[in-house]
């Protein structure tokens, strides 16, 4: 618990040193219309896990947290910001599934409910930056549509991790971009809908290096901030 609670403050720490700004809150507007729910379900590359949860703070989110104790102060963290926990993971080496499949029906659920979702789309262990079928899965069973979801920070450390896991470097400007809602509406078309919202992270990094020279005119409100 001691190491829970040092990393939410150097978490929360870091978080108000960042500049946010947010490109593309229309298309959270034009999700909702067309979502069931009038909700939306965040994708975003597992790398930018950290200041895409920080980005959101007071727009609380639904997240899958693996159940390994490794995990424990991500989801310590998540809670005390106010994202909705979901505690699971998927099969480890050994074919044992750690409560994921009931985690991910749970989140379903919750996204039924009308709850905003967020999801790691190439997590937990990669390969980095190639979308996995769990979030479409989702999608099409809860009728929440899904919006590519990218911050990208001006200068932050990489890690030499599966991901590259980047960390904002303190006081740095971070864009926020939400992509072109995708509306999954049919299983068949499944693998269709990976290969567009991963077409659609990609394009939205290039966008982002324009928005960081473009700064000073972009909006400073979140989603939530313009309700």
């Amino acid at each position: 618990m001691f190491l829970s609670y040092i990393i939410y403050f150097i978490a929360k720490a870091f978080s108000a040193s960042y500049r946010y700004k947010y490109l593309g809150l229309e298309n959270i507007a034009n999700a909702q219309s067309q979502s069931k729910h009038k909700n939306y379900l965040l994708g975003i590359w597992h790398q930018n896990l950290l200041h895409g949860i920080l980005a959101q703070i007071g727009n609380p989110h639904i997240v899958i947290v693996s159940k390994s104790k490794d995990a424990d102060p991500v989801a310590f963290t998540c809670r005390k910001i106010g994202t909705i926990v979901v505690r699971g993971s998927s099969r480890n080496a050994q074919g044992v599934d750690k409560n994921g499949k009931e985690a991910k029906l749970e989140m379903i659920e919750k996204l039924k409910e009308g709850y905003p979702g967020a999801v790691t789309v190439d997590g937990p262990k990669g390969p980095a930056k190639k979308v996995k079928p769990g979030i479409v899965d989702m999608a099409l069973k809860s009728e929440t549509v899904i919006i590519p979801y990218l911050p990208i920070p001006e200068s932050y450390w990489s890690f030499n991790s599966w991901d590259k896991f980047r960390l904002p470097k303190p006081f740095s400007r971070i864009v926020v971009l939400y992509g072109k809602p995708i509306v999954a509406s049919s299983s068949e078309n499944f693998e269709s809908y990976q290969v567009e919202l991963e077409s659609s992270l990609n394009d939205l990094e290039e966008k982002a290096k324009e928005a960081l020279v473009n700064w000073k005119n972009l909006s400073s409100k979140n989603w939530h901030q313009n309700k």
